[in-house]
């Protein structure tokens, strides 16, 4: 019975660490390498982590697993996609894995006025009907994980904020179109 409890810890502590790959040591070595990153928002989790593409990692998370958690390797890419590479993107202390500026904050640009959309917020604060399930606005009909202000969100926006707004029961939630739209801010 000891070999079988002995054995089953030694496998977990085996596979633990391929399964699992946030740990703090990551972060160490995230700012060991760049060490100016130290007292920014870069010296967080979600550095890594957020905006989630795959497995609760973001796109340059990603890149770093698939280079072998070599920093060097990923600093000349970009890995968000916002044609900043990921080097420029961490000594100007912005998050190299989302196109957000600081906690997770979009902009969304239209014609009746600018939405400033918090991600962070909405995804993962108690209020919010998300709590956390990327499915809830994006997928095949939704939101893609990847935002492009290039185009239009509306017809998907629409009906899905306003939807989740009113669903909410939040008499907080924007239901009127510049409760969302700046109007002082337009394309």
């Amino acid at each position: 019975m000891i070999n079988i409890l002995t054995s089953t810890l030694l496998l977990t502590a085996l596979l633990i660490p391929s399964l699992c790959l946030a740990t703090p040591g990551i972060l160490k070595m995230f700012l060991a390498k760049y060490p100016s990153s130290e007292s920014s928002q870069l010296s967080s989790c979600r550095t890594c982590h957020l905006p989630a593409q795959e497995n609760c990692l973001n796109s340059y998370a990603l890149a770093l697993k698939e280079n072998g958690l070599d920093f060097s390797l990923i600093e000349k890419a970009d890995s968000d996609g916002d044609t900043v590479s990921n080097i420029n993107e961490i000594e100007a202390k912005q998050l190299p894995g989302s196109q957000a500026q600081a906690d997770e904050v979009f902009i969304f640009t239209n014609r009746i006025g600018a939405i400033t959309f918090n991600h962070e917020k909405h995804s993962l604060s108690p209020p919010y009907l998300s709590k956390g399930k990327c499915d809830n606005c994006h997928g095949k009909d939704n939101f893609p994980r990847k935002f492009d202000n290039n185009v239009t969100w509306q017809p998907v926006a629409h009906p899905l904020c306003k939807g989740c707004h009113k669903e909410s029961g939040n008499p907080n939630a924007p239901q009127k179109c510049f409760e969302c739209h700046d109007k002082s801010k337009k394309e």
